[in-house]
């Protein structure tokens, strides 16, 4: 009989731990959007999308304060909620309506724990968000110290996950005079190879010498610095150094490596705020043709962009203009935007996409 009694409380147990878990990932939450130009279909989907958002926040508290692991956690936490669309298993609205310049929905959401769990620890989850941006470190000097910092660098980046894009591409193609201050030089540079982002490097060794008794022993410090850049806008994205004193090869590996360590948290913590905040994307339109189709351009920028915050606008000559556009997503989902757009009859067309740029054309 007390056999069977506590199976049956086993089962009970079971049951309601399951129970739990399911109701931890189905929650009830609200979304709310603004309406700009009574356009309610833009204002709804942006509700439901904060909904989405509202859900995973949720559940992911529920996870964290019932772990011990709470290291961290407003860095994972962004991370997380950077693609919260990925962890909804499904959804039902349960209610929707418009309340003076609001939309607001009512959700009762799945969010697929399994799944969510996972990804908590995963550092991928950035890199894949961006696109898996590609890297080129560079050492201009050429010197052995330089070969073996960024030989040192280049095999860190690759064990993390990074795709590294080979600077011997640009070095044989000759005119490689970059600096870090030299935006263009950085956008032609990165725009050849094909990469995102740029780590300019440099190693000073600096000979010291010092007497133990009657004894003078030489020695070396070692600093190697980096910069790292957005190879699209040029924007400095971290700085560091590190140095060390011993023998130059040995320190010069380990303080290259030491350093790229840094500059990898540097990178996704960057990384991490620009998906849970806004991301900066520079934008290029040609066939502006007057400065109506320029305000009405800037306008629509601003009621039709999924995630919108704020535009600045560079330049504007010979019908082309330029402007730094943040919001809250990617550089492809304000490109699908901008293809979507109808500026009194006529489209854009996508000339040219990288991972922060966007060049496009207003067709006749």
């Amino acid at each position: 009989m007390r056999k069977i009694i506590s199976s049956l409380l086993l089962m009970a147990v079971l049951v309601l731990c399951s129970a739990v878990a399911f109701a931890q990932g189905r929650v009830k939450v609200d979304g709310m959007a603004t309406i700009h130009n009574n356009l309610i279909d833009i204002a709804r989907d942006k509700a439901i999308d904060n909904a989405q958002r509202n859900a995973v926040e949720k559940v992911v508290g529920v996870m964290i304060t019932s772990s011990t692991e709470v290291e961290n956690f407003q860095l994972k936490l962004d991370r997380i909620l950077s693609e919260s669309k990925g962890f909804i298993n499904d959804y039902k609205i349960l209610s929707e309506r418009r309340e003076g310049d609001n939309y607001i929905v009512t959700l009762d959401a799945d969010v697929g724990m399994g799944r969510l769990k996972d990804r908590l620890s995963a550092v991928n989850l950035i890199m894949t968000r961006k696109s898996k941006p590609r890297l080129m470190i560079l050492f201009g000097d050429q010197l052995q110290k330089d070969a073996m910092a960024e030989a040192a660098m280049a095999r860190y980046f690759l064990s993390q996950g990074f795709k590294l894009v080979n600077a011997e591409t640009v070095r044989r193609g000759g005119g490689f005079q970059a600096t870090a201050d030299d935006r263009k030089e950085i956008a032609r540079i990165a725009h050849r190879a094909g990469a995102e982002i740029l780590i300019f490097g440099r190693v000073e060794v600096t000979p010291r010498s010092f007497k133990m008794g009657e004894v003078e022993v030489q020695s070396n410090e070692v600093a190697v610095s980096g910069k790292v850049i957005n190879g699209d806008t040029g924007e400095v994205i971290t700085t560091a150094t590190k140095s060390a004193k011993g023998e130059v090869k040995v320190i010069t590996e380990e303080t290259a490596l030491e350093l790229a360590m840094v500059i990898k948290e540097d990178i996704l913590a960057r990384w991490s705020s620009e998906l849970a905040n806004t991301v900066t994307v520079k934008v290029l339109v040609s066939g502006l043709e007057t400065y109506q189709d320029l305000m009405r351009f800037k306008e629509l920028l601003s009621l039709e962009v999924k995630g919108f915050k704020v535009l600045y606008q560079r330049s504007y000559s010979h019908g082309q203009g330029e402007f730094d556009i943040e919001l809250e997503g990617n550089t492809q989902g304000l490109a699908d935007d901008l293809v979507a757009m109808n500026l009194g009859g006529r489209k854009l067309k996508i000339l040219e996409i990288t991972q922060n740029r966007i060049e496009a054309g207003l067709l006749p």
